[in-house]
C-alpha cells in the first residue's frame, strides 16, 4: 500500500496534497468515462444558473443524469443555463428543472424543492450540491459593516442550513451531498476576508456534523478552484482554473471511486489517481480534516 509523503508545491500561492496540480479538466474525471455515469440520477444544484453551479450541472448532464434541477435567484440566468445543460447531454435524456429562489428564505425553498421533486416524477434526490453563496466587498475586521455581516450570515450560513433541512427528507439512501466551500476556510488569514472565511469554516463544520450523524450518506467539503465567477471577482483573486475543472471533479466525487473521501475536505486541483493511491490512509486517518494542527483529535 502506498504511503502519503506530502504536502507538495501546487502553485506559488498554494500547497498541494498531491504531486500533480490540475487547472484544466483531465481524462480521469471526464463525464465520458462509463465509471462516472450518472444515468438515472436526480441532481439538485443551488446556485446552478451560473459559474461553478452551472459547470457542475453541465457535467452531470454530460454523464447522462436523469434530472438536473438548478436553483437560483435570477430566472434569466436559470433559463439560459437550462439550455446549455440540455444541450450537454449527448442523447437528450436529461430533464432540466429550474426554480427561482433565495436560499435564505426557508419557506420558499421548501416549496421549490418540492416542486422540483414533483417535476422529477416524485423521485428521491441522489445528489445535492450546496453551491449558492455570497461574498460582500472585502473589509478588515475593525471596519466591517454590521449589515453586510448579517446579510452574509443569512446568505451563507443560514442559507446552507435551510438547504440541508429542506432537502433531507427527499434524499435517497446513500445520497451524495457536496458542499462547495472555499480554501479560505482553512488557509492562513487573508486580510479583508474574515467574514467569508469564518462563515465558510462554520458551514464546513456543519457538513462534518451532517456526515457524522448520517454515516450512510456521502458528504464532501470541496474547494472548487479559483475560477472567474461573479463571486470570485469580489475576492480580488485572479482566476487560475478552467471552470469545467470543478464541474468534472464534482461529478467524479459522487462516483464509487471517491467513496473513501466521505467526510473529507478536498481541492479540485488535486489529482484523483494520486488520491486513490493512498485511499486507505486517507480513509482511516485525520488526513483532509479540519483540525487543530499537531493535536489530531
Amino acid at each position: 500500500m502506498a504511503s502519503y509523503n506530502g504536502p507538495y508545491q501546487g502553485t506559488e500561492m498554494f500547497k498541494s496534497f498531491t504531486k500533480t496540480w490540475h487547472t484544466q479538466p483531465y481524462p480521469a474525471i471526464s463525464p465520458s468515462r462509463p465509471e462516472l455515469s450518472a444515468t438515472g440520477k436526480v441532481v439538485f444544484i443551488t446556485g446552478g444558473g451560473s459559474g461553478i453551479g452551472k459547470a457542475t450541472a453541465i457535467a452531470f448532464a454530460q454523464a447522462g443524469a436523469k434530472v438536473v434541477a438548478i436553483f437560483g435567484r435570477r430566472i434569466g440566468n436559470l433559463q439560459s443555463a437550462a439550455e446549455e445543460i440540455s444541450k450537454a447531454n449527448p442523447k437528450g435524456t436529461t430533464t432540466v428543472v429550474i426554480e427561482s429562489v433565495d436560499i435564505s428564505q426557508r419557506q420558499e425553498l421548501v416549496v421549490v424543492f418540492k416542486n422540483a421533486r414533483d417535476k422529477a416524477g416524485g423521485a428521491l434526490v441522489d445528489i445535492i450540491v450546496n453551491n449558492a453563496g455570497s461574498l460582500k466587498p472585502l473589509s478588515r475586521l475593525a471596519t466591517y459593516d454590521e449589515r453586510n455581516l448579517r446579510e452574509s450570515i443569512e446568505g451563507n450560513l443560514i442559507g446552507s442550513f435551510n438547504v440541508v433541512q429542506a432537502v433531507f427528507s427527499m434524499l435517497a439512501p446513500n445520497a451524495k451531498i457536496l458542499n462547495i466551500s472555499s480554501g479560505i476556510a482553512h488557509i492562513s488569514p487573508f486580510p479583508g476576508m474574515r467574514a467569508y472565511a469564518s462563515l465558510k469554516l462554520a458551514v464546513a463544520k456543519m457538513f462534518d456534523y451532517l456526515q457524522a450523524e448520517n454515516p450512510e450518506l456521502g458528504v464532501f467539503n470541496i474547494q472548487p478552484g479559483v475560477v472567474e465567477t461573479e463571486l470570485n471577482n469580489v475576492s480580488a483573486f485572479p482566476g487560475q482554473d478552467d471552470i469545467m475543472l470543478p464541474g468534472h471533479f464534482n461529478l467524479w466525487i459522487t462516483s464509487p471511486e471517491a467513496e473513501f473521501l466521505k467526510g473529507k475536505f478536498v481541492w479540485v486541483n488535486w489529482d484523483v489517481d494520486e488520491l486513490k493511491a493512498v485511499a486507505q490512509e486517507i480513509k482511516n486517518s485525520m488526513l483532509l480534516r479540519i483540525d487543530l494542527h499537531g493535536v489530531p483529535m
